[in-house]
This record gives structure tokens, C-alpha cells and sequence, in this order.
């Protein structure tokens, strides 16, 4: 496996939440400088979002709690033939394959001709090493798409975003509500790699100036156009 690979691993078992506390932590400091991880992190964000959205909830049959039940009470048993200490990490293996496996067939073979158009762009980043937003772009850059990594987001304030070109003032794109998905259309205007995105803590609804009226607490450039 060639070290390209080891990062796409990585930031797949990253987005799953499998890997260990200081392996975690490491990688969230290195989100902080490396672009091309970022973007890899939100590419697998984005490729198992992908399931939740296409799979429908099933009510299970009441037989089903009946057999969890009966294993249950059978687990003294079956540890003592086939104790778990042998591979401690074997199951999360399994499972990251599994679920990696579901991630391609569904993004490759099921509905290919729906592949994102969208691609990374920049990182916006905080005070705070790890917490970040990753801008995308679509094709036509006619539209941006803004995620966040390791955020949390205000309950009682709106987090606003702002794009701003060369010595024009800062013009407000939109609110930020959600961790992933939030889709700002760019008009007439477009981006270019001296344009800086900015995002400011205001009260609900936005800031009623035509700038900021609160703290900027997360800015990047574009860098990848």
C-alpha cells in the first residue's frame, strides 16, 4: 500500500470513528495543515452520507428481540468456546471493510451517473486545532458547498458566511445551519484563488450590517482553482 492509499484508508476510518484516541488525535491536528487529507476526509463524509439517505428505516419483527434476548443470555456460553480476546481489533476490521465494500458498490455501481460534482477547495479554519469547514465547488463554480469537521454548532447564534475579494467589502453568502450540505450560490460573482471565505458568529438570523457585526472565528483562502 503506497502512502496516497494509507491516507484514503485512514481518512475513511477517520469519517467512521474506528481508529484510536491519540491516532484521532493525531489526524485531527493534521487536518488543521494538510489540504489534500482534508479533502479526503470529506470525500468519505460525503460517500457515507450517501447511505443514510438512500436507505429506509425497517421496524424489526418482535421475534427479532426475542432471539437478541435468547443470545444474550447465551453469551456466557458461547464465550467460554470462542473467547474474544483472541483478535481484539478483528471485528472493527471487518467491519470498516463491509461497510467500505457498501460505500463503492453504492457510489461506483449503483448509481454512477450521480457521482458529486463537487471538489475541495479550501479549509477554513478556527482558533482551536482541528475544528475546521472544507468549501467545495461544483463544476460550473457557479455554487459552493461548505461542511464542518469537528464543529459545534451555536444554538443560540447564527454562524454567517462571507466571501471576500481583493479590497471589496465582505459580502454575505448565507447562514451555516447544518455540519454538511450547506449550499451557497455565488451569482455573478466568481472565485478565484485571491478570494478569502470568512465566517463570523452573529445573532440569530444574521448580522443586520452590511458586514459582520460579530467576531470572525473561522477564514481560509481559495487555493485549489
Amino acid at each position: 500500500m503506497n502512502i496516497q492509499e494509507n491516507d484514503d484508508f485512514l481518512a475513511a476510518e477517520f469519517v467512521l470513528g474506528v481508529l484510536d484516541e491519540p491516532t484521532r488525535v493525531q489526524l485531527e491536528r493534521r487536518l488543521a495543515t494538510d489540504v489534500s487529507f482534508a479533502q479526503q476526509v470529506t470525500r468519505w463524509q460525503k460517500a457515507f452520507s450517501g447511505i443514510d439517505v438512500t436507505t429506509q428505516d425497517v421496524t424489526p419483527a418482535p421475534d427479532v428481540w426475542w432471539a437478541i434476548q435468547r443470545d444474550i443470555n447465551q453469551s456466557p456460553r458461547v464465550a467460554a468456546v470462542a473467547p474474544v480476546r483472541s483478535r481484539p481489533t478483528a471485528w472493527i476490521g471487518w467491519a470498516f471493510a463491509a461497510t467500505l465494500a457498501g460505500v463503492l458498490v453504492f457510489t461506483y455501481v449503483t448509481k454512477p451517473e450521480q457521482a458529486s460534482p463537487m471538489r475541495p477547495v479550501a479549509v477554513l479554519n478556527g482558533a482551536q486545532p482541528g475544528e475546521q469547514f472544507v468549501v467545495s465547488v461544483n463544476k460550473s463554480a457557479s455554487m459552493i458547498q461548505v461542511s464542518a469537521l469537528n464543529v459545534t454548532l451555536p444554538q443560540s447564534k447564527n454562524l454567517q458566511l462571507w466571501l471576500i475579494k481583493g479590497s471589496n467589502p465582505p459580502r454575505s453568502l448565507g447562514l451555516i445551519t447544518h455540519h454538511t450540505g450547506n449550499e451557497f450560490k455565488l451569482g455573478a460573482e466568481s472565485l478565484d484563488n485571491q478570494s478569502v471565505l470568512a465566517i463570523s458568529l452573529e445573532p440569530v438570523g444574521g448580522s443586520k450590517l452590511a458586514g459582520p457585526s460579530g467576531p470572525v472565528i473561522f477564514q481560509g483562502k481559495i487555493s485549489t482553482l
